[in-house]
C-alpha cells in the first residue's frame, strides 16, 4: 500500500467498489463492540472543492532533501488541499466520542480513538484491493472544528482523520521509503 501518491487522476470510483470498502472498513473490530462510527462519504466534486478549503495549504521550506522523510515533506506538503481537490471520494471517519481523551478516570476515550483506527486502516488495505490509493490527512489546528461546521456534524463526534481515495495520476510523485522490515523492526521474545 502505497500512502504517498497524492496526485489523482480525474475519474470517479464506482459507487459498489465504495460500498465494498466502507462494508469492510465497518466490519473492523472495536472497544467493547460499540462501533460508535458515522462515515461521512463525499463523492460529489463541488462539495469535494468546498471541503478542500478547510485544508490550509502547507509551505514546504526543504529545496533540497536529505532524508525519506525530507523528501515525503517535500511532495505532501504543498498537496495537502490539493490533493483533496483532485479525490474522487473523501471519507470523514467520525465517532461519538463519550469520554474526553485526558479523563483521568479512565481511558475509554483513547479505545474509541484506537477503534477507529482500525476502520480507517481496513478502508485503506481494501481501497488497495480494488486498485485505488489512498492517502490519510490527519487536521491540525483549526481544520477539525472548521470540517465539523462545513459538514454540520452534532458536536459529541471527533474526526481523527480524512481518507482521500482516487486513482493515481501516471505521474504522482513517489518518494522513497523508510524500510521497514522483520529484520530492523521486530525483535523476537525480547527487546
Amino acid at each position: 500500500m502505497s500512502l504517498t501518491k497524492r496526485q489523482f487522476e480525474d475519474k470517479a470510483i464506482p459507487q459498489e467498489i465504495l460500498e465494498r470498502i466502507l462494508d469492510v472498513g465497518l466490519k473492523a473490530p472495536s472497544s467493547n463492540h460499540q462501533r460508535r462510527w458515522e462515515l461521512v462519504t463525499i463523492t460529489d466534486k463541488a462539495i469535494i472543492k468546498e471541503l478542500a478549503k478547510c485544508v490550509r495549504p502547507y509551505p514546504c521550506r526543504i529545496q533540497e532533501p536529505k532524508t525519506p522523510q525530507q523528501e515525503i515533506f517535500k511532495i505532501a506538503y504543498p498537496r495537502q488541499r490539493i490533493m483533496i481537490e483532485e479525490s474522487a471520494c473523501v471519507i470523514l471517519p467520525y465517532f461519538k466520542q463519550k469520554y474526553a481523551f485526558d479523563n483521568p478516570k479512565n481511558n475509554y476515550g483513547l479505545m474509541d480513538y484506537g477503534a477507529v483506527w482500525t476502520l480507517i486502516e481496513n478502508m485503506l488495505l481494501a481501497a488497495t484491493a480494488e486498485g485505488l490509493e489512498s492517502v490519510v490527512h490527519i487536521p491540525v489546528k483549526k481544520e477539525p472544528e472548521k470540517i465539523k461546521e462545513f459538514m454540520i456534524v452534532p458536536d459529541s463526534y471527533y474526526l481523527p482523520a480524512m481518507v482521500i481515495l482516487g486513482y493515481s495520476s501516471p505521474v504522482a510523485l513517489v518518494p522513497p521509503q523508510v524500510k521497514a522490515t522483520i529484520e530492523n523492526r521486530v525483535h523476537w521474545n525480547k527487546w
